[in-house]
């Protein structure tokens, strides 16, 4: 049997497949965001639908959690993106 499990010291301590560097969300975002086939997801991963499927239930038993540090994970990725914008300006700026 698969198990889910953390170690703050792969993948940042996100759950993940143990005995892979799969997370839990690399498997929720291929297969429920981008509606990819569960088959052609644990072949391409190399594990069982089994392992594919037990990642899922801790997602669903886990859900506000992750849909928690998915909104961390989008903040943070848009006050990146803006901060390099805003790097990218003044730097034109400049060069002119």
């Amino acid at each position: 049997m698969t198990s889910i499990v953390n170690d703050e010291t792969i993948r940042s301590g996100d759950p993940r497949i143990e005995g892979t560097r799969i997370t839990v969300l690399d498997v929720k975002r291929r297969v429920i965001d981008a509606a990819e086939d569960p088959h052609v997801v644990a072949g391409e991963y190399g594990i069982s639908m089994t392992a594919l499927f037990e990642a899922l239930a801790h997602y669903y038993e886990h859900r506000d959690d992750f849909t928690n540090r998915e909104r961390e994970f989008e903040s943070a990725r848009s006050e990146g993106e803006s901060r390099t914008n805003e790097l990218r300006r003044e730097h034109a700026n400049r060069a002119d």
